[in-house]
């Protein structure tokens, strides 16, 4: 699936591209052995970036932001660009606790040196944000409207950042089940009106759209927004655009929910003949339809489970289905396989092929 990478914005990297041109006579007290450890990690920093060296990236941002605050000082604006830059590979690594320290302290920072309402602010509260653990919520909507509400303040000079700050938050939101999300549909329409159809932004914008509306079970909706970027999927050549996979998946699964079956089997048949980003990969589900729990059993209060061996075509359905074991009665067989046929998968990959897979899958049949 597509995952979404945070790399450092356009303004981090070129406001330090200036820091690192500095000539050291700027400040006779800089130390040029310190100066130069510093060009050095952050250079090298730079050049993982481009060979996606993830463990790299990480090292060398941390040694060049604790090198930055030997040579700039803890409050510098230098400093807080780059422990934004850190704060990002933390993220990128799950550690949240370290993110949002250092986030915090960038953005004080920047508070000074810009003011409360800079467009520079904007960035740093969407990563709060991602920060925030599940339970808190609340917290996490406040950053992600905070970032909107600043971006909104900057929309008659720069439109373009303020939708993309939109669409940004709005996926945040949407994740945490808030109607501020409607965002991504305010972010889309302007993409929409000043870009091509092919480009990211668009692309980016109508997916999460579609994500928007499925979880209004707006079905038919979702449906509209995921196929506009069909066209552009299929007029690709090379290797699959990485949201196609997971546009196709949720087409798949609305299509389902539809009672459109035979129209998600075509995208499964799409997902099959994909040219995939890694050649060999495992299957992967794309949509799971839950057992229906006998009637009988539930007024007697049964539990059960079942276990099934199937083989996922190369186009990603399933067929060949057998019990291999149960336990609670032949009903709960009969709704576990009745389920496993509409399941739907992404096939496996072997050398940039798909093929058939064997897979094994336990449903459990338990009463609240």
């Amino acid at each position: 699936m597509f995952n979404k990478q945070k790399h450092m914005s356009k303004r981090t990297f070129f406001y330090l591209l200036l820091i690192c041109s500095l000539p050291i006579s700027a400040n006779t007290k800089l130390d040029k052995t310190l100066n130069n450890q510093f060009k050095t990690a952050y250079f090298a920093y730079q050049d993982a970036i481009k060979s996606n060296n993830t463990d790299a990236q990480f090292n060398y941002a941390k040694e060049a932001y604790q090198l930055g605050i030997k040579l700039y000082g803890d409050s510098d604006i230098n400093t807080a660009n780059l422990a934004l830059i850190l704060a990002k590979q933390h993220l990128n690594k799950k550690q949240e606790e370290q993110a949002n320290s250092l986030l915090h302290k960038t953005l004080e920072i920047f508070e000074n040196n810009y003011g409360e309402s800079a467009a520079e602010l904007a960035e740093i509260y969407i990563l709060l944000g991602q920060t925030q653990y599940y339970k808190e919520r609340d917290k996490a909507i406040r950053y992600y409207v905070k970032a909107i509400g600043i971006a909104e303040k900057h929309e008659d000079s720069n439109p373009y950042f303020t939708a993309q700050t939109q669409l940004d938050a709005g996926i945040g939101l949407l994740g945490r089940g808030s109607r501020r999300s409607n965002a991504i549909l305010t972010a889309q329409k302007f993409f929409s009106e000043h870009f091509p159809k092919n480009d990211k932004r668009v692309i980016e914008a109508n997916f999460f759209a579609g994500k928007y509306y499925l979880a209004r079970n707006k079905y038919n909706t979702a449906i509209k927004h995921w196929q506009a970027n069909l066209p552009v999927f299929n007029a690709l050549e090379g290797a699959t655009h990485p949201l196609e996979l997971s546009t196709r998946a949720f087409l798949i699964n609305a299509l389902e929910k539809k009672g459109k079956s035979e129209e998600a089997t075509k995208h499964c048949i799409a997902i099959g003949s994909m040219t995939p980003w890694d050649d060999s990969q495992e299957q992967r589900p794309l949509f799971r339809s839950n057992p229906k729990y006998p009637i009988d059993y539930a007024r007697r209060g049964k539990s059960g489970w079942v276990k099934i061996g199937f083989t996922i075509s190369d186009f990603g359905t399933v067929k060949n289905a057998k019990v291999i074991k149960s336990e609670g009665g032949k009903g709960f067989e009969k709704s576990a396989l009745a389920a496993l046929e509409k399941w739907r998968y992404a096939p496996k990959f072997e050398d940039g092929q798909p093929i058939e897979a064997y897979a094994t899958v336990q449903l459990d049949f338990k009463m609240n």
